[in-house]
């Protein structure tokens, strides 16, 4: 049956007096009405639940209250923010720099980028034109005036401007397909190698495609904290143990799926050491604004939710060593 209509102060009693939960006054009213039943108490509910009652109602760890499901929220929406923040700046720094390094092992782009011979010979000839097509495809549907301009008075697109204005996916996809020289100095400038020092590409790719799913989550809008992708056959799926997973504490290498905390890790790679430090800084600052508006138990599953195993475990990633970013001599990478 489709649930009746319950104003405000009937929401208040069912929370109350079926749920269990501290819900009461003016404030609690405000943050009902300013942020729905659904969305903050359906959307929220996971890390305080403790189980079920003999109807089937939620229970909820004790003393849990309204005010705490708020706070859960603000710590996604702020954790939403952040992240949104640096893998914006992650995304622009790599996408300029593969244009870069495409156009200049392209012969200094006179192989033109809509040419299958720009890419890699390795890579399926199919792979290649549905890369090429995807991008025509959406120069062709963009309204930005750049784009119009050349469209109406040059004879094609430079590399720069399909760069710039494709899909995160599509410029993955690009950058994939690539000769392996343009991945290979991507990896060599950001030191993305494995244990035995070889270029990374895998964990090159996997990083940007995590990078994206989280920016467009948060670019809709949806909860983040709790965010996760589990090891499948599909390409890029579960987590990728990498030479800094490999320095933690040995259940980050046990668990298989993708988390918050493995952009934690990716950042590691692509930002500069204060760039990283700065947002560890945040990171942890939310964390402990949260640890202390709930009740222990909610936060520990929240913490969990992230991939993170102890909020030490930042500080330690954080200290761990590594290379400068060299961005002046990747003209020579």
């Amino acid at each position: 049956m489709d649930k009746e209509f319950k104003t405000y102060n009937q929401q208040m009693r069912k929370l109350r007096d079926v749920k269990h939960m501290e819900c009461d006054g003016s404030v609690d009213k405000s943050i009902l009405a300013r942020n729905g039943y659904f969305n903050l108490i359906n959307g929220y509910k996971t890390p305080f639940v403790t189980g079920r009652d003999l109807e089937g109602n939620h229970i909820y760890f004790r003393d849990t209250s309204l005010t705490q499901f708020y706070e859960l929220k603000k710590f996604d929406d702020n954790l939403r923010m952040l992240l949104l923040k640096y893998i914006t700046t992650v995304e622009e720094n790599v996408r300029t720099l593969t244009g870069y390094k495409f156009d200049e092992c392209n012969k200094n782009g006179a192989i033109p980028w809509f040419d299958t011979t720009a890419y890699d010979p390795g890579s399926r000839l199919q792979y290649r034109m549905n890369t090429i097509s995807s991008a025509y495809n959406e120069l062709s549907k963009s309204r930005l005036e750049y784009v119009k301009f050349y469209m109406d008075n040059h004879e094609n697109i430079p590399t720069w401007i399909m760069i710039k204005v494709v899909n995160f996916s599509t410029f993955i996809d690009v950058l994939q397909h690539s000769k392996i020289e343009v991945r290979h100095a991507i990896c060599e400038l950001f030191d993305i190698k494995d244990q035995n020092g070889y270029y990374d590409v895998k964990l090159l790719i996997g990083s940007l495609h995590w990078m994206r799913k989280i920016r467009n989550a948060c670019a809709h809008n949806e909860r983040i904290y709790c965010l996760s992708q589990s090891q499948s056959n599909s390409q890029n799926s579960g987590r990728i143990n990498d030479k800094y997973i490999l320095q933690l504490r040995p259940s980050y290498s046990r668990d298989t799926s993708k988390h918050i905390f493995d952009i934690a890790v990716y950042f590691k790679y692509y930002l500069p050491q204060n760039e990283f430090k700065q947002f560890i800084r945040e990171f942890k600052d939310l964390l402990i604004i949260l640890e202390k508006n709930i009740v222990p138990q909610a936060f520990q599953n929240v913490r969990g939710q992230l991939g993170v195993k102890n909020i030490a475990d930042l500080d330690l990633l954080e200290q761990l060593p590594k290379l400068r970013i060299e961005y002046n001599k990747f003209d020579r990478m």
